[in-house]
């Protein structure tokens, strides 16, 4: 039984040095994707920089003229990790402990989870937030911008007890409201409807469940539209976000049902900010990721097959938020000894060729991953930048260097007649002057020009 056992680990490693020895480097890109990666480096430099003057004064007005040091602290996009899952890991946890300091050093928002099935378990018990009082504390110990997942999502078992669609949508507006009279003052961006569309293919117990109660179906744009007219009365500032998984490819059904759902929504002038991918990869079939899939072809996990279902619904003409990333990974679901996967270092490769391409798409506003340690808060066994036993990945370190080398901007200049003329990113800035207090300003593409008056330490 010892011999069959070590013969059948043997051939799964063997199969899998075989597996990867079959391919060149994998990073999502070959000659028919140079022109396109060679394109988004240089809009890089068109819609996500600015020219920039300031105007610096002492406290009197009177123009300071000495050497000044500006540094960009905070990106105007955003690039966000998950915190799902984080309160019930001990904080003596290796990989709880390398995550956050990776979270504080690169990243400047974060997603706080809260699902309506454990918030109310029962109809009539009392409302739960751990899980989100947790994750708005560390955000705000972190001094994160903070995404919150999601309004309608995760639905109690209790739904049945309600017989008619209106008294739905009265549990529906009072979900909403709990979290607008808890968080609203917290909540920059949220997921107000997530997966909806894809839940009409799904045919999981929950699904099930969900379709025979009388939730309204929210897969029909008049309902999308009804949700989104509740939260934007409980949450009038906060950026709201219609949310949907599947690859956003231009051969899936799926995504073309999502493209025309959103296209009805902004035909109807409904009130919503951001439409939200959930840019997950996975093989399927077990088929190679270099091979791509059977129903969209050879190159699905190319970049630029993934450009033209990104193009595409860039077409749409709305603002863009990547909700939940996960580079190529295996499936903590699919049960195959010898699953495919590509090396560590090919997916901090191909990360940074996705990254490189969404940030060069002036309709996109952010990417936050779903997943910041392996296999926590779903099935990316290879999808986090830190690993379970606390160590940090090669993708991690490449979107290190993206973040705070390539789109950087640092500089020590001399003032001149108080004024200082700069080329840099958008966001936010610290500005030091010797024997004044520091401060930071906002410098984006709307605010290219700041006066700022320093006082003496």
């Amino acid at each position: 039984m010892k011999n069959k056992l070590l013969i059948a680990v043997f051939l799964i490693v063997c199969n899998n040095i075989f597996a990867q020895s079959k391919y060149p480097f994998f990073d999502g890109t070959d000659n028919n994707t140079k022109t396109l990666m060679l394109y988004a480096n240089k809009q890089i430099e068109e819609v996500r920089k600015g020219n920039f003057t300031l105007t610096i004064v002492d406290e009197k007005g009177k123009p300071i003229n000495k050497s000044v040091s500006l540094e960009l602290v905070s990106h105007d996009f955003n690039f966000g990790v998950n915190l799902y899952g984080y309160e019930k890991i001990p904080n003596s946890n290796p990989a709880k402990q390398t995550s956050i300091k990776a979270i504080q050093n690169t990243f400047n928002s974060v997603i706080v989870c809260d699902y309506w099935k454990r918030n109310q378990k029962k109809s009539t018990s009392k409302l739960e937030w751990i899980s989100p009082d947790y994750g708005f504390q560390l955000a705000e110990k972190l001094n994160k911008k903070t995404r919150f997942h999601a309004l309608i999502y995760g639905h109690p078992d209790w739904l049945h007890e309600f017989k008619t669609e209106e008294d739905m949508w009265k549990l529906i507006e009072q979900r909403i409201k709990s979290i607008a009279d808890r968080y609203g003052d917290k909540i920059t961006e949220v997921d107000v409807i997530n997966e909806f569309i894809n839940g009409q293919y799904w045919d999981g117990a929950k699904q099930k469940y969900l379709r025979t109660t009388k939730f309204p179906n929210f897969a029909k744009p008049h309902n999308g539209a009804r949700v989104i007219k509740i939260a934007r009365k409980y949450l009038p500032n906060t950026k709201l976000v219609i949310l949907e998984a599947n690859l956003w490819n231009e051969q899936n059904p799926v995504f073309q049902e999502i493209y025309e759902y959103h296209k009805s929504l902004i035909q109807q002038n409904v009130d919503y900010d951001y439409i939200g991918y959930q840019a997950h990869y996975y093989a399927k079939g077990n088929i190679p990721f270099q091979e791509g899939t059977k129903e969209f072809g050879p190159r699905t996990f190319m970049m630029d097959e993934i450009n033209k279902g990104i193009e595409k619904i860039g077409e749409l003409g709305k603002p863009m938020v990547i909700t939940e990333f996960n580079p190529p990974s295996r499936s903590n679901k699919v049960k195959i000894p010898n699953q495919v996967r590509i090396s560590d270092k090919e997916i901090a490769a191909w990360e940074a060729n996705f990254y490189t391409l969404m940030f060069s798409k002036p309709f996109i506003k952010g990417i936050s991953r779903w997943f910041t340690i392996d296999n926590l808060g779903g099935r990316g066994m290879d999808a986090g930048i830190v690993t379970e036993d606390g160590k940090l990945k090669p993708n991690y370190y490449a979107l290190e260097e993206l973040i705070k080398n390539k789109w950087h901007t640092a500089l020590k200049t001399k003032i001149k007649k108080g004024n200082i003329n700069f080329r840099g990113f958008y966001g936010t800035y610290k500005v030091q002057i010797a024997e004044y207090k520091q401060v930071f300003i906002e410098l984006n593409n709307k605010k290219t020009t700041k006066n700022i008056t320093l006082n003496k330490k």
